[in-house]
């Protein structure tokens, strides 16, 4: 068969290199010219014709096919067909999702979105694909196929998890927060060693778990996780511990109180708005110490020390110790501070003063207890602060907790702020208080 050339380039383009060349279109394709004769490769065997935007090689087990680009990158990274992938069996195809794509090779696949490519091979591959592959819970591949550290076993990251593979235990998916729990003990390389068997969880969501060589871990489940997600500074493990503690003390199975506590949250967050800097205001002036205000947050509140991917949209509340200071549970690094009027620093957004429909007495009383509380640390934890409140048991407060406490307190008691009583005291609980008549002017 005749090698034609492709002027003005001088190489020669033959057999079935040539065919698969004329098929995509030849130099008005995205390969353009050629840049060098066929040549043979090391195997002697197979062969391969180089082109201005990528190879197109042949082997009489796999065919011809171009290798371009990014998974043209994954594969030299792997040792060309020399590596565990091998020839390629394909031409690049579109995914479902009509953003990645993907190319077969003997050895594996390579997986590309909108960033470096990657191979996924074998058993490994298998496991991926009964997740559903990228369309899966695990998403595209972030790594190329890795031999742990005893030689002997593989792993692969994901966009959202791990899949693990050892001749003695399978391949099987690590994702979520008991990655998070084995990773900081080191991996396979650690105490717990390869993962035995899937994720499970006994408890509908409220934990998982997970079977490993040498132990299980047990760590928040997915509807914990949404509910810390509803909170800045703190950790879904922290939070786990919280909901374990109350569903202790009341006698009630956990999933219940984290689903309870999980639908408050999304009831305290419903009615929040951005915060747009043109709202912002210094402290205005009450009518009276014991007055308090809802905010749609503080300045300063804006970036979370613990980032999860949430929004924290669920507002900001203080007490009045005077007609224009306040006492605030700000964040972890500044706790419960006096928040003097003048103070050009410290502002709210959109704020709504409420006075308590209580005696002044017991509102002097209320911000009485709030400056005793100045210098006290701050309590991540919105979904469970109904905890401890008498004579300052809690020890730390957050926002609403402190106003809250503040007013039990004062009263013994005898009011509560919180709209609902149920798990916590969010801000928007004080705002829609029945104790609580707002500004009108």
């Amino acid at each position: 068969m005749a090698c034609p050339t492709f002027p003005p380039a001088p190489y020669q383009v033959c057999g079935a290199i040539l065919d698969k060349y004329n098929e995509l279109g030849g130099p008005g394709s995205f390969l353009l010219w050629p840049t060098s004769d066929e040549l043979t490769d090391p195997d002697g065997v197979g062969k391969r014709s180089v082109f201005m935007n990528g190879p197109i090689y042949w082997h009489p087990d796999a065919g011809a096919h171009p290798v371009a680009n990014h998974f043209f990158a994954c594969w030299q990274r792997n040792g060309w067909e020399a590596g565990p992938l091998r020839y390629p069996t394909s031409d690049e195809l579109v995914n479902p999702d009509g953003l990645g794509r993907r190319q077969y090779f003997q050895g594996g696949t390579i997986y590309w979105k909108l960033n470096d490519a990657y191979f996924v091979a074998g058993a490994i591959r298998d496991k991926w694909g009964e997740t559903g592959w990228e369309s899966g819970y695990l998403g595209y591949p972030v790594s190329d196929e890795v031999t742990t550290s005893d030689g002997a076993g593989r792993f692969n990251r994901f966009e959202h998890g791990m899949i693990y593979w050892h001749p003695d235990t399978g391949a099987h998916v690590v994702t979520g927060t008991v990655l998070d729990a084995w990773a900081a003990a080191d991996y396979e390389r650690g105490s717990y060693g390869n993962p035995v068997a899937e994720e499970s969880s006994p408890d509908e969501g409220a934990t998982v778990e997970q079977q490993f060589q040498h132990g299980s871990i047990t760590a928040p489940g997915p509807v914990t996780v949404d509910l810390s997600n509803f909170m800045a500074y703190i950790t879904h493990e922290q939070v786990l511990a919280s909901a374990i503690a109350a569903a202790q003390a009341a006698a009630k199975p956990l999933i219940e109180v984290v689903r309870g506590a999980l639908q408050e949250a999304r009831d305290a967050n419903s009615g929040a708005v951005g915060r747009d800097p043109a709202d912002a205001v210094p402290v205005p002036v009450a009518r009276r110490a014991g007055d308090v205000f809802y905010s749609d947050a503080a300045q300063g509140l804006e970036v979370p020390v613990i980032e999860k991917g949430a929004e924290y949209e669920h507002g900001h509340n203080g007490i009045y110790v005077t007609r224009e200071d306040t006492v605030q549970a700000l964040d972890p690094d500044r706790g419960v501070q006096l928040v003097p009027g003048a103070d050009e620093n410290r502002k709210l957004y959109n704020p709504t003063l409420m006075e308590v429909n209580t005696s002044d007495d017991m509102r002097t009383r209320a911000a009485t207890y709030a400056r005793t509380r100045i210098g006290s640390g701050y309590n991540s934890d919105f979904a469970f602060n109904r905890r401890d409140w008498k004579d300052g048991e809690a020890g730390t407060y957050n926002c609403s907790q402190l106003v809250w406490a503040a007013y039990m307190n004062a009263s013994d008691g005898g009011i509560d702020l919180d709209a609902n009583g149920w798990w916590g005291v969010w801000p928007m609980d004080i705002r829609d208080s029945d104790w609580v008549t707002h500004y009108t002017a």
